[in-house]
């Protein structure tokens, strides 16, 4: 009987460090898991923080891009007003071109003219009695 006293005082020394055990397993176990929690805890507010930062980004890109759209409406605007402006330059450049042209053949034509009606007036001067064979001046 003393053996079995033995025996079970064994078994309940061995049960008492292996509820120990446990116990400390335990605390260990929740110390681990408030630690993960913890971690858990920031990594969502980290990524709360960033969703709303990847939302933000995404407002600003998209103003960003309704900005660059008006821009380039603007600017498409101002080319073809620039455009328009050019082809009538270029039309009146042209038309000016014409007018010179014109101009420079009518000048022509009155050099001519005015050659012709010297050239007739002084044949008349030397007709006439007492003309002089040399010009006057």
């Amino acid at each position: 009987m003393l053996d079995d006293l033995d025996f079970l005082s064994q078994r309940l020394k061995k049960l008492v460090e292996q509820t120990q055990q446990l116990v400390a397993d335990r605390k260990a176990l929740q110390t681990r898991l408030a630690q993960v929690e913890s971690e858990r805890d920031a990594l969502a507010k980290k990524l709360a923080q960033e969703d709303v930062q990847a939302k933000a980004l995404g407002i600003k890109v998209n103003a960003y891009e309704a900005e660059i759209e008006v821009l380039r409406s603007q600017s498409t605007a101002k080319n073809q007003a620039l455009q328009g402006s050019l082809d009538l330059f270029k039309q009146e450049h042209t038309n000016l071109q014409a007018q010179l042209q014109s101009r420079d053949h009518e000048v022509s034509a009155l050099r001519a003219a005015t050659i012709q009606a010297k050239e007739r007036i002084d044949a008349v001067l030397e007709r006439l009695p007492g003309g002089h064979h040399e010009e006057q001046h």
